[in-house]
């Protein structure tokens, strides 16, 4: 079984540069940051989830929607 790693919870402000800054690097691609993936991304900065169970999440959600 792969070792769970956890990020640590970070500051409001350090989460939301973060955010600013994933959403400028996905514009410059063309691409925009979707309301599913800010709460993602919310909840995995808070350490509500780790990497591997966001992982699981969308996995299962992509392959039901076969």
């Amino acid at each position: 079984m792969k070792r769970q790693i956890y990020m640590k919870p970070v500051s409001t402000e350090q989460h939301q540069n973060m955010v600013r800054s994933v959403a400028g690097t996905m514009a410059i691609e063309g691409i925009t940051l979707s309301e599913a993936s800010r709460h993602n991304l919310d909840r995995y900065a808070s350490g509500q989830v780790n990497y591997q169970q966001l992982i699981s999440e969308l996995k299962a959600k992509y392959q039901r929607a076969k």
